[in-house]
């Protein structure tokens, strides 16, 4: 996995395009469509030419909403000390009218977000108050009107680096109208982010987290970087890249993540991703001497050729400059980044299980076979979880089976539940549509009365199973002889799979290319205002 450094000259344009990044559902949405608006930064670095001020815009309502209008006012700047750059906001459609620029925008699902990015230009490189901008987000029908505008007050302050983070939503597409293709579980999709430096020093080394929503995975990471026990946070330190007044710090390759195999909640928006960047040391001048190399891998960001780069960040030194000093930030209000993970409603699958029936003694271990049939359409990710009938238990086999493990409850140790009344039995196979798999089990019979409580009960890993009706089958074993052609008891070993349908189940998603990424991430919300 490879991360590069990018200059603001090729970044800029993207983010006056907007980065699509999630700010998740609150618990407390509003009914109906409920618009809102959020500028987290307000300061400049003193000697900075110009920020990038992110501005995350959402809907965080229960309703889909129409087409949606945000207006920029930047009457309200000292224009002495900040101006705004109304061009870019016109190159991507929006109608701009003396300081105010009136952008249109297609509708908001409920929980989704857009990240959009206005430029104010530092003309008096001079430290104080700078007058203010707001920002208004707004559609018909919003049930709250209070969070859909927001004012912001402009302060220059004194030199710093000034990291900003952002990230796009994880979707697997956008429809030609712009709407999300949420990512179906089992799927990768990849999540492009970024760090951005609007400051006016020079940042020597940055540390960054990165953290998914719950039901989340990483398909891959980067080799800086390392995954904790909960596996849903990356904790990555590159101490030695240099990321220059107006430069971006991004990936090469986008990281992959994946929606669980098993999550059967969706369609919905999984909030809780996160992206946060703190600037290890910070300095005032360029390096003249020497050469400082970034992580394994980092190169220029796409528009910026490898001529561009090396003039500007050049003479890089092997270790800390001289004028070094521990890093501060100007502005940590945008370290931190939000995004969500737009998650598909899994696929519909029908499994069905039977159980044959057992017959013996007090004291006799009789066989029986627990069959998961596929009876839909798409494959599945088959296990079962059995309860013996009181009165008897399970004897795991003299020799456990090549394929598949049972285990009793809260036991890791697969094939050694002898005495258990409890099960969990996995095939560690795909089940084809209309194909079957069988798993024989043994069975004491401890005493008399046998209990009518034994149930076995069919699970996928795969999807989320549309007829429960099917899904549960008594388990029944009794006393006397089987009739002709029945089990008849016996202690062997078992058949662990029968049928010819022993394919393993593929890793999460590792066949699903990456390819494209940008244009679809970019391609995006805009709406030319008539």
């Amino acid at each position: 996995m490879k991360i590069r450094t990018a200059l603001a000259a090729g970044a800029s344009m993207l983010l006056a395009g907007g980065l699509s990044a999630v700010l998740g559902t609150p618990a407390h949405a509003a009914g109906g469509v409920d618009l809102a608006v959020k500028v987290p930064g307000s300061k400049i670095a003193v000697d900075a030419e110009d920020k990038a001020f992110r501005v995350d815009l959402s809907n965080v309502g229960t309703a889909a909403s129409g087409d949606t209008l945000v207006t920029y006012d930047f009457s309200g700047l000292t224009s002495s000390l900040v101006t705004a750059d109304l061009t870019l906001l016109e190159a991507i459609g929006c109608d701009i009218a003396g300081k105010v620029a009136k952008c249109g925008m297609v509708g908001f699902a409920p929980g989704e977000s857009y990240v959009d990015a206005v430029f104010l230009s530092n003309v008096g490189k001079k430290a104080g108050a700078a007058g203010s901008f707001s920002v208004s987000f707004t559609t018909s029908g919003d049930v709250n009107p209070a969070n859909n505008s927001v004012t912001v007050p402009v302060q220059v302050v004194d030199n710093g680096a000034d990291l900003m983070s952002y990230a796009f939503d994880l979707v697997a597409g956008y429809t030609d109208a712009g709407k999300v293709i949420p990512v179906k579980p089992g799927n990768v999709a990849p999540l492009a982010w970024g760090i951005w430096n609007n400051g006016d020093r020079y940042v020597h080394g940055v540390d960054f987290t990165i953290t998914v929503p719950p039901f989340v995975g990483f398909d891959n990471q980067y080799g800086i970087c390392e995954l904790d026990e909960s596996m849903t946070v990356l904790t990555c330190s590159d101490p030695d890249a240099v990321i220059p007044p107006g430069g971006a710090y991004n990936p090469e390759s986008l990281l992959s993540l994946y929606v669980h195999q098993n999550y059967v909640g969706g369609p919905a928006v999984l909030p809780g991703g996160l992206v946060s960047a703190k600037a290890i040391k910070t300095s005032v001048e360029e390096p003249t001497t020497g050469e400082m190399k970034p992580a394994d891998g980092f190169e220029v960001a796409e528009g910026v050729t490898e001529a561009q780069f090396e003039q500007l960040v050049e003479d890089l030194l092997q270790g800390a400059v001289p004028n070094a000093e521990e890093a501060g930030d100007v502005d940590p209000a945008d370290d931190d980044a939000s995004f969500a993970v737009h998650a598909a409603a899994p696929v519909a699958v029908d499994q069905a299980i039977s159980v044959t029936p057992g017959y013996g003694k007090v004291g006799d271990v009789v066989k029986i076979n627990v069959k998961v049939s596929n009876v839909g359409k798409v494959s599945t990710g088959p296990s079962f979880k059995i309860k013996a009938p009181a009165g008897t238990s399970f004897v795991a086999p003299d020799q456990a089976p090549e394929v598949g493990t049972c285990s009793a409850d809260g036991q890791e140790e697969p094939w050694q539940y002898t005495g258990a009344t409890e099960l969990g039995c996995g095939f560690e196979s795909e089940l084809q549509a209309g194909r079957s798999l069988t798993r024989e089990l043994l069975v004491r019979i401890d005493a008399e009365p046998i209990g009518n409580d034994g149930l076995a009960t069919v699970l996928t890993s795969v999807g989320k199973d549309s007829n429960a009706k099917n899904d549960t089958a008594k388990v029944v074993i009794k006393i006397g002889t089987p009739p002709a052609g029945g089990n008849n008891g016996g202690n062997g070993g078992g058949l662990p799979v029968t049928g010819d349908n022993t394919a393993l189940i593929a890793g999460v998603g590792g066949a699903v290319a990456l390819a494209g990424v940008v244009l679809f991430l970019l391609a995006r919300r805009r709406k030319v205002v008539a």
